[in-house]
């Protein structure tokens, strides 16, 4: 089975190289890679979000060319990333996050995604609808280092939960899925969210910021309610069985 090891290993071979100080791979051996990547196996990007432990959620992800992000294979990377985030009703997701070592996050909050949370909540988080945003190679700024805490949850460590504290005011420069240059600033929740996907780029989770006396089991109320009987599903559906 084609494993997040072997394509790290498949993603090693091709050339570094840098500009502005940064490391991008290069154009001939990321097409190159992007083709054995999608080409030679079915199974990369996953269609489920991978778990702690895969070591692709523990290495600094790599920037993309341009010219690789507006290639056919690598358009099919993004409608992935977006079709798994939907799938899983998440409000965003990284490229680690399904296998690929790749600099690129996607953020869509909408009406629906935020249905059944309290007008109350809403407000005290700043939550707000953004659509569909595409992050590729981003560089995260500061504007307001003061730091808010709300909890988090990351489908790459399902069902736990802490408190994180977090900037409340960032700016992102990045690109987008056309390989054009933006920038994008938000406050509180969007804030939040933005600054989640980043550490996956960088190879960090929430656990290494949270506040370690807070995190918790979603679900251990029903573990003693059913003696034990509860089992967590790494599927969108049914999680609780």
């Amino acid at each position: 089975m084609f494993r997040a090891r072997y394509l790290a290993n498949v993603t090693s071979r091709a050339v570094a190289v840098r500009r502005n100080g940064a490391r991008f791979i290069s154009f001939l051996k990321m097409k190159e890679t992007v083709q054995r990547v999608l080409g030679m196996n079915s199974n990369v990007p996953y269609a489920h979000v991978c778990q702690v432990g895969d070591p692709v959620l523990r290495a600094r992800a790599m920037k993309i060319e341009p010219e690789v992000v507006r290639m056919a294979d690598f358009q099919q990377v993004i409608t992935r990333l977006m079709n798994v985030m939907r799938t899983y009703n998440m409000y965003s997701l990284s490229g680690p996050q399904i296998g690929l070592p790749w600099q690129i996050f996607a953020i869509d909050c909408t009406e629906k995604s935020m249905r059944g949370i309290e007008e109350s909540v809403r407000k005290a988080q700043e939550m707000s609808v953004v659509p569909m945003t595409i992050f590729i190679n981003p560089e995260l700024k500061v504007i307001d280092y003061t730091p808010i805490t709300f909890y988090e949850k990351c489908e790459s460590i399902r069902g736990y939960t802490a408190a994180v504290p977090r900037a409340y005011e960032v700016e992102i420069t990045a690109l987008n899925a056309s390989a054009e240059p933006f920038t994008w600033r938000a406050r509180g929740w969007s804030a939040r969210i933005a600054q989640h996907e980043y550490d996956h780029l960088q190879g960090s989770l929430y656990i290494e910021k949270m506040d370690v006396k807070t995190f918790h089991f979603t679900a251990w109320e029903k573990i003693n309610k059913h003696k034990g009987k509860v089992r967590l599903s790494y599927w969108p559906r049914q999680w609780w069985l």
